[in-house]
């Protein structure tokens, strides 16, 4: 699960966004392994005695990337760490057996890092919380390569490339086209950005052959496929570069 700080807060996003995304299936997944190497005796659950070790190194990514502090800066004694450990350990052991399940493990976790959102800057690119000069201004600073929010937009348009891959070649075929193009300009088109395709095309069948021209643009090699380097130059190109000069 080892990430970059960008690709970290997009998994974290649309892992507490969607229960049923392949994020949270990943995270739900890093959860498990953490709590079977904490179960050392391989009970089935998590004893005091063995719920540091737990935290530590679920800890271990939100720690790198500066979302949550050191042991060392958390207590200043040993002491003082396992007295704070134990009163937690009670905390998430909802029915007060004296050892927390993977169920109570993963219910306090999703919890614990929903409410830990408002340290991630807003999703401006996939969320609704950004205004029209929010947005123009992250559009206008990612035409530099060199910055942050050209690696956001960058791991942004992978996601979108890798959702619509649904036969997973990686390559985005015809058929797979239009709900790529979806997802990568709804931000765009709820800011007034960007037309709706309902004003852009009068009848489906219009958006269809209109898509396919888009398409074809995109498709530089002339294979049939899209590959994500394509993608990329072209929003790159014809998108990006289009907001960023309003």
């Amino acid at each position: 699960m080892e990430k970059t700080k960008e690709e970290f807060v997009q998994f974290i996003r649309h892992a507490m966004m969607d229960k049923n995304s392949n994020e949270f299936i990943e995270f739900y997944q890093f959860l498990i392994n953490c709590f079977i190497r904490a179960d050392s005796n391989m009970d089935g659950q998590v004893s005091v005695d063995e719920f540091d070790q737990l935290i530590e190194e679920a800890a271990h990514l939100p720690r790198k990337h500066g979302f949550a502090p050191k042991t060392s800066d958390l207590y200043p004694t040993d002491e003082a760490r396992q007295e704070a450990r134990a009163k937690l350990f009670r905390e998430i052991d909802s029915n007060q057996d004296g050892h927390i399940t993977f169920d109570e493990w993963l219910e306090f976790t999703f919890r614990h890092v929903t409410r830990k959102l408002h340290l991630v800057d807003k999703d401006l690119l996939a969320g609704d919380e950004a205004t029209k000069d929010e947005f123009v201004a992250f559009i206008q600073k990612a035409n530099d390569r060199t910055t942050p929010e050209y690696r956001e937009l960058f791991h942004f348009l992978l996601k979108c490339f890798v959702d619509a891959d649904k036969d997973h070649d990686g390559a985005v075929q015809p058929v797979e086209f239009d709900a790529m193009i979806e997802m990568a300009t709804a931000a765009p088109r709820r800011l007034g950005l960007a037309p709706n395709w309902s004003s852009l095309y009068e009848t489906n069948d219009d958006r269809v052959e209109k898509r396919k021209e888009i398409f074809n643009a995109m498709d530089a090699n002339g294979d049939g496929n899209i590959s994500f380097d394509e993608w990329l130059k072209y929003v790159t190109e014809h998108i990006v570069g289009k907001v960023g000069t309003q």
